[in-house]
């Protein structure tokens, strides 16, 4: 089979594959799906946000997800029980 017969079926069948891919669209370009609500875009700040460090695991975590104790701040319930369960 002659070079320019391979090259004319592989575009034909890469030309069939995209008909077909936005037939099955419905003909509309596909529209990026909107974010869903929650803690990242429910509050827009107009800065960066203070990172803190757990004081039980040592992860650092964002000052508004952070939960006070008397040790510091936690990054879990969990931890903060734990923390203060020490002697």
């Amino acid at each position: 089979m002659p070079m320019g017969r391979v090259l004319f079926v592989l575009l034909l069948a890469v030309g069939v594959v995209l008909w077909w891919k936005h037939r099955q669209r419905g003909g509309r370009p596909s529209a990026p799906e909107a974010p869903q609500p929650g803690p990242s875009t429910e509050r827009r700040s107009s800065g960066p946000e203070a990172m803190l460090r757990c004081a039980e695991c040592g992860v650092h975590l964002p000052a508004s997800q952070s939960l006070p104790g008397r040790g510091g701040v936690f990054c879990c319930a969990a931890h903060r029980q734990q923390f203060e369960d020490r002697p």
